[in-house]
């Protein structure tokens, strides 16, 4: 049986056909952020040469909104990257911004971040789930 259904905040990395799929019939809510908006075009239009047009529509198909990044969310960003002033890429040494503002709105329950790198949004506090756990615990 699968568990309460919240609502699902989706990551970059986490948007692979098979969940696209099936979030056409996940109820309640299921969105991505503008940052993730932005981060999917720049993979689908300049690696995978679709259109901006066609990115929509996928989006549309899953059912999935584009939460804007308003005042709000910059400040639960600000707080979560103060949290984080420790871990920095090993490539570059600068902070994972884009990961604190994409998590920003998921700042508290019952909203799910659905993300293939779990280990990245520790100050989400156990409500980060991969694609495939989303899947299995709320019914496919």
């Amino acid at each position: 049986m699968a568990d309460h259904r919240p609502p699902l905040l989706m990551d970059t990395c986490a948007l692979n056909k098979d969940l696209l799929k099936w979030l056409r019939t996940y109820n309640p809510s299921k969105s991505i952020s503008s940052v993730t908006y932005m981060e999917y075009c720049i993979y689908m239009v300049g690696t995978k040469n679709r259109s901006v047009d066609e990115v929509r529509q996928i989006l549309r198909y899953a059912g999935i909104y584009i939460q804007p990044f308003g005042m709000q969310q910059a400040e639960f960003a600000a707080d979560f990257m103060i949290q984080r002033t420790m871990e920095r890429c090993k490539e570059c040494n600068k902070l994972d911004w884009n990961d604190c503002m994409i998590s920003a709105h998921a700042p508290m329950a019952p909203t799910v971040l659905v993300t293939e790198n779990v280990k990245d949004f520790p100050y989400l506090e156990g409500r980060v789930i991969t694609p495939q756990d989303a899947m299995r615990r709320y019914g496919r």
